[in-house]
């Protein structure tokens, strides 16, 4: 038996074949990092397109074209780009993104990166809001419980100003340990809980809060909760999202669908890979439409709704 070497899926199969048969990662992943295998393993979608709603730009030469020509080749017609903290380097981060908004405003949304704890952090709202900037990414596993009070101001000017909150949630993957050395700061997942939103939810009616991942593998159910409960959380499967997901199929649990969205949320080579998971997990359940509202109608909805 092998077991997967792609990190959002590990699962096990036949030692004799040469792909995954969940996600179709090779074997021989040699020349998984180039533009023409993961064209060439693309699947065949059940849609007619696709609304990626958490994506990131690595910050490697030839990245953003090889988005570009995977999104043509997909059939992605829109994608929602993550931004990081500036200490981050390996991920494009607020600066490198505007000028992505500003040359390609139909294909793309992008985030801004704030932490409240910075000291101008309000007054950078006010200035993210007047560039067009509607959603913000939040990580607390940086070292703050977003539910503090001492947090209330910040909220309550991302509500003024109708801003929409991303917010990481589960656990810190391994794959952000050589960054975290890189930059001297080491992350706490311990944050990543997705019911540090409750009360801010409840205070806070006019942001809508979105759960990144819904709470991994970890605080699946955590998130699910959330997302039925209030009216203004909803949550992306993107990346370790794909492992809430497959608990959310395989335990059962019953989940406002309408209120979830999916992301690539890795390099653009990785598409076909978490595209498939994506499929694989919602086919062991006979609701023949969630791809379609996964994939492309959840988030065209919420972008009608809250950014046109």
């Amino acid at each position: 038996m092998r077991t997967c070497q792609y990190i959002y899926c590990r699962n096990s199969f036949d030692g004799s074949l040469a792909v995954c048969p969940v996600c179709g990662y090779p074997v021989d992943d040699s020349n998984v990092n180039t533009l023409d295998f993961a064209l060439k393993n693309a699947p065949k979608l059940p849609v007619e397109s696709v609304i990626d709603m958490h994506q990131i730009i690595p910050n490697r030469e030839g990245m953003f074209d090889a988005q570009i020509q995977m999104m043509h080749g997909i059939g992605v017609e829109k994608a929602l780009l993550q931004s990081v903290p500036t200490k981050v380097t390996s991920i494009w981060s607020n600066r490198q993104l505007l000028e992505i908004q500003k040359a390609h405003p139909e294909q793309f949304i992008i985030s801004h990166f704030m932490d409240p704890r910075h000291p101008l952090a309000r007054k950078r709202l006010r200035q993210y809001r007047e560039r067009g900037v509607r959603f913000i990414k939040l990580l607390p596993c940086l070292g703050y419980q977003p539910d503090d009070k001492r947090w209330d101001r910040f909220f309550k000017t991302m509500e003024s100003f109708g801003l929409i909150a991303m917010i990481h949630t589960g656990f810190i993957t391994a794959r952000h340990k050589d960054e975290e050395r890189r930059a001297g700061v080491f992350l706490h997942s311990k944050y990543g809980r997705p019911i540090f939103f409750d009360i801010l939810a409840r205070k806070y009616p006019g942001i809508q809060f979105i759960l990144c991942h819904m709470g991994g593998s970890i605080w699946t159910r955590e998130a699910v909760e959330m997302v039925n409960q209030h009216e203004n959380v909803w949550g992306d499967v993107s990346g370790s999202g794909l492992q809430a997901l497959k608990r959310i199929v395989r335990e059962d649990i019953n989940v406002d669908w309408s209120k979830l969205f999916w992301g690539n949320d890795s390099s653009p080579f990785m598409y076909p890979y978490n595209l498939n998971l994506l499929i694989h997990y919602l086919s062991e359940i006979k609701k023949p439409d969630l791809p379609r509202q996964l994939l492309h109608n959840n988030s065209y909805q919420f972008i009608s709704k809250h950014i046109t």
